[in-house]
């Protein structure tokens, strides 16, 4: 009987290894290409897992816990080109290139509609960014405030404070 439960705690034991053997831990440096500056909040997710994090002020990340059979990771952040990175052995390196693109002016008329200013049978307000960046303000809500007519762009004054916008009046 001793010999059994010998045989079976063993067993039991080498189960145990082999099960916490089949997970790894990934850890890594996301920085930015044009100024090799860490990229705080940049989104690290393994590819056919529901395990991610973000990366911390440093611009460094940490997965428990990753199968075995995942081979990638997908990093992705606002204004870079998302990258499929191999998961191996060490501290991954990633660098994330910006993706800048040039914008053309839309206008957005009612329930989200877009059309070009040429088309439209209406005059359109216009606020260039030459403008918004000579209002000095300190958010761009501020900066459009008193620049469009028919908006009202009102806030309570104490920093980080939400800011109300009226378009046309109350019962428009």
């Amino acid at each position: 009987m001793k010999r059994k439960l010998m045989f079976f705690m063993t067993f039991l034991f080498i189960g145990i290894g082999l099960a916490t053997a089949q997970t790894s831990k990934v850890t890594g440096l996301v920085t930015s290409e044009e100024d090799g500056q860490p990229v705080v909040g940049a989104s690290v997710l393994v590819n056919g897992t529901t395990l991610g994090t973000i990366t911390d002020i440093d611009g460094k990340f940490t997965i428990s816990n990753v199968p075995s059979s995942s081979k990638t990771l997908r990093v992705s952040y606002v204004g870079m080109i998302p990258q499929e990175v191999t998961i191996k052995e060490g501290i991954l390196n990633i660098v994330l290139r910006s993706d800048a693109k040039a914008l053309d002016e839309v206008v957005v008329t009612a329930l989200g509609i877009k059309r070009s200013e040429k088309i439209l049978g209406y005059a359109a307000s216009t606020v260039k960014n030459d403008d918004l960046v000579a209002a000095k303000s300190g958010s761009v809500m501020s900066g459009l405030s008193g620049k469009i007519a028919g908006v009202n762009i009102s806030s309570s004054g104490t920093a980080g404070s939400s800011q109300k916008v009226i378009v046309r009046g109350y019962s428009s």
